[in-house]
């Protein structure tokens, strides 16, 4: 029997959280699935805890280590399922993840992308649940505007979504050429042709953000992302696209006040509308580079919800 759903977990140095993943998934009250495992070239234990689970619908795949893109798009590419459900290694799902999907699909047929409420988990005793600008509480159905109501958190996170497989056929997979944001720039050019449908009446996926964010690796980002200036045309033609990605370069100019890059910041900063931002965003854009680094370990201590900065007027 073909399977309803393709669960594609990319896999790399992951051994102290893939169990637990697993387990989270295979718990599902939805039973009619597969999960495609892509090792991309883990030199840890990762793959000895996934053969500690015996489970006739995981599939392994190997790959030397090429990143989370070719991952998923690998991953996508093996999937005997007309439907692709993304989890990440170390994030998790409530048993009812893949019902919820399901039932979606069900009632709101031939749609870009189906999603569930979200929480982001910071430590074993804060969550925060995701926020979309403008949604009634408890919102389920076609979200009436991707980039207007992604304004707080997104209404896609990777690990809450699935999408139909001719979706991925249709504006392609995630582009390998984006080091950290290739989600986000999948979302664009999914929501620039398709409408997104959400059940944000319980959270169902849990975003792990307990490992604290590493100032180090913000040097990775050594250029401004290219999707950030790939969608100019949209963006004159629609306000809340421009606030959306402006948002987006907000979110990348902290990244490189952070790593000292200057002469990005200051590239990026002559790209955005500063009337996109709240008084608070305009003010940390304005800060001396150290305080940025002082606030931002602040928020690692105090596991504070990024909605404080993302919150809108």
């Amino acid at each position: 029997m073909q399977p309803f759903f393709s669960v594609v977990i990319p896999l790399y140095n992951k051994e102290k959280y893939i169990k637990g993943t697993l387990e989270t998934v295979l718990k599902q009250s939805f039973k009619n699935f597969e999960v495609i495992i892509i090792n991309d070239g883990s030199t840890d234990n990762s793959i000895v805890e996934v053969k500690k689970i015996k489970d006739q619908r995981i599939k392994i795949f190997y790959q030397k280590n090429q990143g989370l893109s070719v991952s998923r798009n690998n991953g996508i590419e093996y999937a005997n399922a007309n439907y692709i459900a993304l989890i990440d290694a170390d994030d998790y799902w409530e048993t009812n993840h893949l019902q919820q999907l399901h039932d979606l699909i069900k009632d709101f047929p031939n749609q870009g992308v189906y999603g569930t409420g979200y929480t982001l988990k910071k430590s074993e005793n804060i969550y925060h649940r995701a926020n979309f600008n403008g949604l009634a509480k408890g919102f389920r159905g076609i979200v009436p505007d991707f980039f207007k109501h992604s304004t707080q958190h997104c209404i896609a996170w990777v690990g809450a979504i699935c999408i139909p497989k001719v979706v991925f056929n249709d504006i392609g997979n995630f582009d390998i050429e984006i080091y950290s944001e290739q989600d986000i720039d999948l979302y664009i050019r999914i929501a620039l042709k398709y409408k997104f449908v959400l059940d944000d009446s319980c959270t169902s996926a849990i975003y792990n953000r307990t490992m604290d964010d590493n100032m180090s690796d913000f040097s990775m980002k050594k250029s401004i992302p290219k999707f950030l200036n790939a969608y100019k045309k949209e963006e004159k033609q629609n306000s809340n696209i421009n606030r959306y990605m402006d948002l987006n370069r907000f979110a990348t100019i902290i990244f490189f006040k952070l790593s000292g890059k200057k002469e990005l910041e200051k590239e990026l900063l002559a790209d955005v509308n500063f009337k996109n931002f709240t008084p608070l965003q305009r003010l940390i854009l304005k800060l001396p580079n150290t305080i940025v680094r002082v606030l931002f370990r602040i928020k690692n201590l105090l596991k504070l919800n990024p909605l404080i900065v993302f919150k809108t007027n």
